[in-house]
């Protein structure tokens, strides 16, 4: 009988290892970033479009931006966040600049749909576009999250119908996470679009000045 001991110490390690293998990805789980793009009242366009924080982490949001899609065809890319109505002593400069840290269940407004669609040129007489004229929109947003090493992304896409009284309507009834190894490129791309920064690169030392050398 002395072959159980051995039997049943390896069979304790499997155990032990399979525990902490099913710990660990529970913990990663619940560390990922989750935001969702919600449309507060169903398909009208005056509705309020909410960037919204349903991760367990707080994250800090660099920029939104709005991809627009035209009847003839052509694809315009608006920042949501380039907004010049902002005083100094304004007290609520978060929802002005649709920027800044967004707490574990709170969000952000970004403001109408047909705000977010027009934005400043919804003041511009010579505006090149009409909110007639848009037939599909990607709203995205790009976050610095804690615990993560890299800018993380979400999107999600709408298609707007002008036949009659205006309606808006999500693609499906997810907003897509940007979180993998293969999102980084993308969700960087849209933060350099932004930025326009003087050093580019994937990382903190990759072409960057950010880094210190010994």
């Amino acid at each position: 009988m002395d072959y159980i001991s051995p039997i049943s110490s390896a069979v304790m390690a499997v155990v032990w290892i399979v525990y902490f293998q099913l710990f660990f990805l529970q913990y990663k789980r619940n560390n990922r970033p989750y935001l969702v793009i919600h449309h507060a009242q169903n398909e009208n366009p005056d509705a309020l479009c909410l960037l919204v924080n349903m991760g367990q982490e707080t994250v800090h949001v660099q920029c939104v931006q709005v991809v627009l899609h035209t009847r003839a065809g052509d694809e315009k890319t608006l920042t949501v966040t380039e907004y010049e109505r902002v005083a100094p002593d304004d007290s609520n400069v978060q929802d002005a600049l649709r920027q800044g840290p967004v707490p574990s269940g709170g969000y952000l407004v970004l403001g109408s749909f047909r705000n977010v669609i027009l934005g400043k040129k919804s003041e511009d007489d010579d505006s090149d576009y009409l909110f007639e004229d848009i037939t599909g929109v990607e709203i995205r947003a790009a976050v610095i999250h804690g615990p993560s090493p890299y800018p993380v992304g979400v999107r999600r896409s709408f298609t707007l119908r002008h036949d009659g009284r205006p309606k808006i309507f999500p693609h499906n009834i997810h907003s897509e996470q940007l979180n993998r190894r293969k999102d980084r490129n993308e969700v960087r791309r849209w933060l350099e679009e932004e930025l326009q920064p003087k050093c580019k690169g994937r990382s903190e030392s990759d072409s960057s000045d950010q880094s210190t050398s010994e």
